[in-house]
């Protein structure tokens, strides 16, 4: 009996370490020396893991600030170094205007070309938004000076300065002037002609610091006078001597010829610096210490692990200043690390540490303190794995369930994406095509192939803005039915006279546009096509589901855009090859056609005519009647010249008043014939300017025929000019034919 009872009493036992601690205590008691052993053991590991922390955590440190201040010096140097080539870039530009200056003799038009040229041949850094000559001129020298602009670089040039309203005014009069004479690009700051720099509180000092120097000299950033550029613009100046100055020996107020000046955008200069750097996680903000309160910050360059707007410095972060030198002046340039830069440069090594010895510390004492206890831990343990089984059997049934549901969604999402990647793909395809187009009539047949496709089972058509008319002219269609109006006018479209999209459905409380077809099934949609501020079409589409009008849109804004671009690069071409007083094709394009034209004939066995005719008197006409009735003079011979072309020639004005006719396959005797018939019917011209009329008036004309005359371009041109200076010597008002030689 006694000994069943002590085996029931033995199987309901709890396991060793399960009874309660003052239990434990009576049966096994610790000895005091044991429990310090488990507290030595833990102060221990503990003080031996925060030693090996700190430690690791200085050399951290250590390292963060040399790879901090590497990084930072790197871009640094490559800002230094694109202000150098910028710095450079002004110097080759200064040293260039000094010898085109000599070279032009004084006078503007040939030197305002020649520096076109030049700046359009210096490949100019991507920074260097505007590149000007500015011209010393005293006020003895004004009247002449403001005449010879009028002449020979623009009808309406004066001096000017700002008004107390910021507007332009007729110069002041001072000692001397400093007007800009040329700007490249003009249309970066129109109006800029004639401005006088010295009137400029920001760059009036760098003005004076660059002549007395004779040095480059930098103003503090500004945005005078380019507004609207959305960042600061720092001026660089470089005084330009008539004669070489020895080195130690300042230069002379009267030797001072004008001055070369570059706007650099500050932006895109440390943007383009450091554009072949790795990403650091580095924030740099440019200052200028020199400048006016309020004004010393140039710019901030935020780096892509930091958001919009100047950034509140990283918890723990580094800064570091460094200079960069412009010119005369010295900036601040000072790195800022960023929580991104500290994330992939620190270490995770020293918490590791900290962490696995912490971990081990208290793995050793939880291991002493609890080992009686471990039996019913994992008693317990083996309870609570039994109910999370249990709990993830019934999940993985409701899984099942709601899986066969996701299946059949994900089929229709999938039938969906693919159905949006082709509609992408498509628009793509359509935009890539437009956009390799070279006319935008060419443009038209791509819209008809690629919108039905992109919009099956749809209609519609684009309209094209007529000005003459004031009429919308369907210029593509697509679709079984074709739109319902071929023109109309603007009145006639709810989507033009609004301004935004025009939707008519079931669902949309809106009228039908007058242009549309009673017989439209669908929904039907009028998106106005805009450019630069004006309308230059219109997209109508009938039969779109209400679902894809997101895809109308998009595909109406890449028509939009790829017209436009189409219709700007005909207007830019156009502009490039015609001269805009006379509408004559400009001598760059007559000199490139020529050299074709020659080629042409000499591999053919053909002839080339040229005549180069001259205005008799032309000067005096000029003093005696003004500008801008010698404009109109020539404004009606260069009509009169380009009403009487046959197909295939080529009228271009080649001078101030020199227009050149070019007569592919003419020979001696019918280029003659033509310059007669010229110079009979310029006599007989009538000039309106105004309210008066001029005539008659006279031309001296010079004939030469390739090959017989003069092989080459250059030597043709010069032949026709010889007999044109012979027919001026003869008497004027006649032909003269190149001789054969």
């Amino acid at each position: 009996m006694k000994s069943a009872s002590a085996a029931k009493a033995s199987t309901e036992a709890p396991p060793e370490g399960s009874a309660p601690a003052a239990q434990v205590s009576a049966r096994h008691p610790v000895s005091l020396g044991r429990a310090l052993s488990v507290a030595l053991t833990i102060v221990i590991g503990i003080a031996a893991t925060l030693a090996l922390f700190f430690s690791l955590l200085a050399s951290e440190s250590a390292r963060l600030v040399f790879d901090f201040r590497s990084l930072a010096s790197d871009r640094g140097q490559a800002i230094g170094s694109a202000l150098a080539e910028d710095i450079g870039e002004l110097q080759l530009i200064g040293s260039y205007v000094s010898a085109a200056n000599e070279l032009a003799g004084g006078r503007l038009g040939p030197f305002a070309q020649e520096f076109r040229k030049f700046v359009g041949w210096l490949s100019t850094e991507p920074d260097t938004v505007l590149v000007a000559y500015v011209a010393r001129i005293s006020n003895a020298q004004r009247g002449s000076f403001e005449a010879l602009g009028r002449a020979e670089v623009d009808p309406s040039f004066r001096l000017l300065e700002r008004g107390p309203g910021g507007n332009l005014v007729p110069s002041a009069t001072r000692a001397e002037y400093f007007p800009v004479v040329i700007a490249e690009p003009l249309s970066v700051a129109p109006g800029i002609l004639g401005l006088d720099l010295a009137t400029e509180p920001d760059l009036q000092k760098a003005l004076e610091g660059s002549i007395a120097t004779g040095k480059i000299a930098s103003s503090a950033g500004s945005d005078l006078p380019l507004p609207g550029l959305g960042a600061p613009i720092i001026w660089q100046l470089f005084a330009i001597y008539g004669r070489e100055v020895a080195p130690g020996v300042l230069p002379r107020r009267s030797d001072l010829l004008g001055v070369a000046v570059a706007a650099l955008r500050l932006d895109q200069l440390v943007e383009n610096a450091l554009k072949g750097l790795t990403p650091a996680g580095i924030d740099l903000e440019l200052s200028d210490p020199a400048a006016a309160s309020g004004r010393q910050r140039l710019y901030f360059h935020r780096s892509r692990t930091t958001g919009p707007g100047v950034p509140p410095a990283a918890k723990g972060g580094m800064s570091w200043p460094m200079t960069v030198d412009l010119g005369d002046r010295t900036w601040t340039l000072t790195a800022y690390s960023t929580p991104g830069f500290l994330d992939r440069h620190r270490s995770r090594q020293p918490w590791i540490v900290l962490f696995a010895g912490l971990l081990l510390t208290a793995a050793a004492g939880v291991f002493l303190a609890g080992r009686l206890r471990r039996a019913r831990w994992v008693e317990s343990l083996v309870d609570l794995r039994t109910h999370d089984l249990a709990l993830e059997v019934a999940k993985h049934r409701q899984l099942e369930g709601e899986l066969a549901t996701s299946r059949t969604n994900l089929g229709d999402q999938v039938e969906r994406l693919n159905q949006q990647s082709r509609e992408i793909l498509l628009l793509n395809e359509m935009g890539d095509t437009l956009q390799a187009c070279l006319s935008i009539e060419e443009a038209f047949p791509v819209i008809s192939l690629y919108l039905p496709r992109i919009f099956p089972a749809t209609s519609g058509a684009l309209y094209m803005h007529e000005p003459a008319g004031n009429l919308f002219v369907a210029a593509a269609e697509w679709g079984a039915t074709p739109p319902g109006s071929f023109a109309f006018k603007a009145e006639d479209c709810w989507a033009l006279r609004r301004g935004k999209t025009h939707v008519v459905n079931r669902d949309a409380l809106a009228l039908p546009c007058g242009h549309a077809s009673p017989n439209d099934v669908g929904a039907s949609l009028c998106i106005p096509l805009a450019a630069i501020g004006k309308t230059i079409g219109l997209f109508h589409v009938v039969g779109s589901p209400e679902d894809a009008n997101a895809l109308t849109q998009s595909a109406a804004d890449r028509v939009g855009l790829a017209l436009s671009n189409l219709m700007l690069r005909s207007d830019l071409r156009k502009l490039s090859i015609h001269d805009p007083l006379t509408g004559l094709f400009n001598r760059r394009y007559m000199e490139e056609t020529l050299e074709i034209e020659t080629h042409r004939a000499e591999r053919k066995g053909t002839t080339i005519g040229v005549i180069m005719l001259d205005i008799d008197y032309f000067k005096a006409f000029n003093d005696g009647f003004g500008h801008t009735a010698g404009d109109d003079l020539l404004r009606a011979l260069g009509g009169l010249v380009s009403s009487h072309l046959r197909a295939g020639d080529i009228a271009c004005r080649f001078g101030g008043e020199e227009p050149v006719l070019i007569l592919p396959e003419a020979s001696v005797e019918g280029a003659a014939a033509r310059a007669e018939d010229l110079r009979t019917r310029v006599k007989a011209l009538e000039v309106q300017s105004g309210d008066t009329k001029f005539g008659p008036v006279t031309i001296s004309l010079g004939v030469a025929v390739f090959p017989r005359h003069a092989r080459g371009r250059d030597a043709l041109l010069a032949a026709a000019d010889a007999c044109l200076y012979k027919a001026k010597e003869a008497g004027r008002d006649r032909v003269v034919v190149a001789v054969d030689g």
